[in-house]
């Protein structure tokens, strides 16, 4: 009988994220805003910047993907050794992006750039082998499903920042201060390698699994494979939308709440709000998905968000209430996906494996992974947005009537817009609960064929 994950084995996983979104929420929220205020970079520069880091993304997630499914298991085995060697850095270069040395508008944009860059170099370093680990701890559904949900709940705690910044860096509640942010990443940056620490002593990996993974990778080959697999495609553009998302709501509504509502202080409202759907649906996850199935599940979740979403635009609530409470429909239908988007990861690394008879976790990963960037990448399009409507820097709380409208259209809006793509993709995506139940009895016959081979 196969030994169950224990307590510790999911605390293990489900701190690694909490590390991880400490300084990735910050990224993903605050620094367009760190740019055009503090730094005086203009919103299309920053998009730029933004696109830069992805265009090398292209290049440096499949590499990495390749070369962590070529590495053999170690004393440490494959995966976890690089929550240290990664973690570290990782948290360094967090600090460096937010070091504010001159008032230098050019010196400012190439650090800023530099710095950027090299943090998302070690963020991948970290997530490919993170994400991979998942698949090599466990091959049993509920338990993937339980480990998405504590991937999901330690990056959950990981937003603590974006609770504590609107009162702690933010100056009379609508200007940010650069010191303090500074200051405050230097704490963030220390918890991190304290949490790394415990996260590798508490996860483990399972020899046999890690048998059945393909040593040999020829990227090429696995991009091709990928292409056609519908499956692959749908769920990886899924992922990389709900990403999107999320990041463009956080960093709109750092101008929606400081200058349309002028109360910066409710985004700490607003996220506790975003987040309750997804704690209470956490107790019956599993429930769900054996009852109906992840696809059905995000199917009426994204419709329910959609509607919520159409509501917000078109009503233009100038009631800041009225719009924290759609927020917690938009996010009751899409917590699901949120919650086992990680799951619904492994389930198409399985696919792969299933269609091609080759198993290649962290190459998969990285590819999945990568389209996660391309959302980071959509949602770096607000500072562009945000210089187009007009936004002056200089106007803290005293933008025009017409630029205040066009931050409200620019967050509403364009959330529609990504949750209505995903209900389009959910559709597509072939793995229904019978699809999916008919691959794992294949999958665990496959496997266990070829360990009696070997």
């Amino acid at each position: 009988m196969k030994e169950k994950l224990s307590a510790k084995n999911y605390i293990g996983y489900t701190i690694c994220d909490t590390a991880n979104n400490l300084a990735f929420c910050v990224m993903g929220t605050y620094l367009a805003a760190y740019c055009t205020d503090i730094l005086g970079i203009t919103g299309a520069v920053v998009t730029a910047i933004f696109w830069v880091a992805r265009i090398w993304d292209a290049i440096n997630d499949p590499m990495m993907g390749t070369i962590v499914q070529r590495k053999k298991p170690g004393k440490g085995g494959k995966y976890r050794p690089f929550i240290l060697w990664s973690g570290f850095p990782l948290a360094v270069s967090a600090v460096l992006v937010y070091t504010h040395f001159t008032d230098n508008l050019t010196f400012n944009t190439i650090y800023v750039a530099a710095t950027y860059i090299l943090y998302g170099m070690i963020y991948t370093v970290m997530s490919v082998p993170y994400g991979s680990l998942a698949m090599v701890m466990t091959d049993k559904e509920n338990e993937r499903s339980n480990l998405s949900v504590c991937r999901a709940i330690g990056g959950g705690f990981g937003n603590i920042p974006q609770l504590l910044f609107p009162i702690l860096v933010m100056t009379n509640g609508q200007q940010m201060d650069g010191q303090r942010l500074f200051y405050a990443m230097c704490i963030i940056a220390v918890m991190m390698m304290i949490i790394y620490v415990f996260s590798y002593r508490w996860t483990k990996e399972r020899p046999e699994l890690l048998q059945i993974s393909n040593e040999q990778v020829h990227i090429t080959a696995t991009l091709k494979d990928i292409v056609k697999d519908r499956a692959f495609v749908t769920m990886s553009l899924i992922g990389g939308l709900v990403i999107a998302l999320q990041l463009y709501i956080n960093s709109a509504n750092v101008y929606l709440f400081k200058d349309f509502y002028q109360k910066s202080g409710f985004g700490t409202i607003y996220l506790v709000i975003s987040y309750l759907p997804m704690a209470l649906m956490i107790p019956f996850a599993n429930k769900m998905i054996r009852k109906w199935g992840k696809k059905e599940i995000c199917l009426v979740g994204f419709i329910i968000s959609a509607v919520a979403a159409a509501i917000c635009w078109i009503g233009h609530f100038t009631n800041i209430w009225v719009y924290i409470a759609l927020a917690f429909f938009i996010n009751l239908g899409i917590g699901f996906v949120v919650l086992e988007v990680w799951a619904m990861c492994g389930d198409i690394v399985d696919h792969q494996e299933w269609v091609t008879g080759k198993r290649e976790e962290a190459t998969n990963y990285a590819v999945f992974t990568f389209m996660r960037k391309m959302g980071q990448a959509l949602a770096a399009i607000v500072p562009l947005l945000i210089g187009v409507i007009g936004y002056d820097k200089t106007a803290i709380g005293a933008q025009s009537q017409k630029v205040l409208d066009g931050i409200y259209n620019v967050a509403t809006l364009g959330q529609l817009l990504l949750i209505v793509l995903m209900l389009v993709l959910i559709l597509l995506y072939p793995l229904s609960k019978k699809k999916t139940e008919q691959m794992q009895q294949e999958l665990q016959a496959q496997r266990a064929a070829k360990l009696a081979n070997d």
